[in-house]
């Protein structure tokens, strides 16, 4: 994506700077502040329909040449890089030494680290390894006014004094900026193997997601694709994949399911995206779901009935057409936690600069 090609929820900055450390970052960020300019900080530019439209944009700041790898000790199991390295390139870094980040973004060439912790990014691969807050360890950020702060450690078991690093997890840009983070890795699987079935209906999703667990197989991913695919991926020793493997079979034809090929994965496209999550035993209908995790995704091309989807689910609008943006409330009803959340915007963003407007609320 080109700076000429930034707009965040369809609002263009008046200017794009990138600045080339982290030096310069905070120097930029500490001028936008004393001119009281607002701005947003941008990675990769993967998720930049996501949330509101900001209220004001003076500058987007870029955080793609901050690439460098601070830290890395295999032995610890622990990474600390800088937030605009992609995941392809950490990706790269990881497999020379047999491991491996387990979050799942869309496009690993573009999506940067800083951006995927912003936007809390995960997938199927949350059941076994959690998400983005349970993968972070220590933090370095920049506040609205230029100051850089650290959260955290470099080593796991670092708990100590208030938790900056899963703060800055979800929270968009809009309390500060992420320039660094230190995250746990895993090593790569001895060996992989996914087993695909057609279920009788629909409504079989949960009790089969639920024989999983009475079964205690633990598949490292479990989706279901157009509401009757259902596709389990095992991940280990070889002795214990293949193992998993045909008990899983065994159980999904018990379950009535007829096995069949997994269907191709990856990013599906829409005009409209919306994420939907209730508790797993009222996992929502949804173009690929994940039963195990209570979250769904609808894409739809055209509008997507809100008030409908969000009976007995929450439902957050990551993509729709720039035309509906003034009727549609892309959050939802603020959580019961509001109250505090509007306490931390004023504190960390006490004049509102830092990408206002675009979080829960108008936060």
């Amino acid at each position: 994506m080109t700076d000429a090609e930034i707009a965040i929820a369809g609002v263009v900055p008046r200017a794009v700077v990138t600045p080339r450390d982290v030096a310069e970052l905070a120097a930029v960020v500490a001028a936008l502040h004393a001119g009281r300019k607002a701005f947003a900080f941008v990675g990769g530019g993967t998720e930049l329909e996501l949330g509101n439209a900001p209220r004001a944009l003076d500058t987007v700041v870029r955080t793609t040449a901050l690439r460098h790898i601070v830290d890395y000790a295999p032995e610890d199991q622990t990474i600390t890089v800088e937030a605009g390295i992609t995941f392809a390139e950490l990706d790269r870094i990881l497999a020379e030494h047999g491991q491996m980040l387990p979050l799942d973004v869309p496009d690993r060439a573009r999506t940067t680290v800083g951006g995927a912790l912003a936007t809390n990014a995960y997938g199927p691969r949350r059941q076994r390894y959690g998400t983005a807050k349970d993968l972070i360890v220590g933090v370095r950020l920049v506040r609205p006014d230029g100051t850089l702060v650290r959260g955290g450690g470099k080593v796991v078991k670092n708990v100590a004094g208030f938790d900056l690093p899963k703060l800055a997890v979800g929270s968009l840009g809009t309390l500060f900026g992420i320039v660094e983070a230190t995250l746990r890795v895993y090593p790569v699987a001895e060996a992989r193997a996914r087993v695909a079935a057609i279920l009788p209906t629909h409504d079989a999703i949960v009790p089969t997601a639920g024989a999983f667990v009475a079964r205690r197989l633990e598949p490292e991913t479990l989706a279901v694709y157009d509401g009757r695919t259902l596709v389990a991926e095992f991940a280990g020793t070889a002795a214990g994949v293949a193992e998993q493997h045909a008990a899983a079979e065994r159980l999904l034809r018990e379950q009535g399911a007829a096995l069949a090929e997994a269907p191709a994965s990856g990013a599906r496209s829409g005009a409209w995206r919306a994420r939907l999550a209730a508790p797993p035993a009222a996992t929502p209908r949804g173009e690929v779901a994940y039963p195990l995790l209570g979250i769904a995704w609808r894409i739809a091309e055209g509008p997507l009935d809100l008030g409908a989807l969000r009976r007995g689910a929450t439902a957050v609008v990551h993509a729709l057409p720039l035309a509906a943006r003034t009727t549609v409330d892309v959050w939802g009803p603020p959580p019961p936690s509001f109250a505090l959340m509007r306490a931390l915007k004023a504190n960390f963003d006490p004049h509102g600069l830092c990408n206002p407007g675009r979080f829960v609320g108008g936060l």
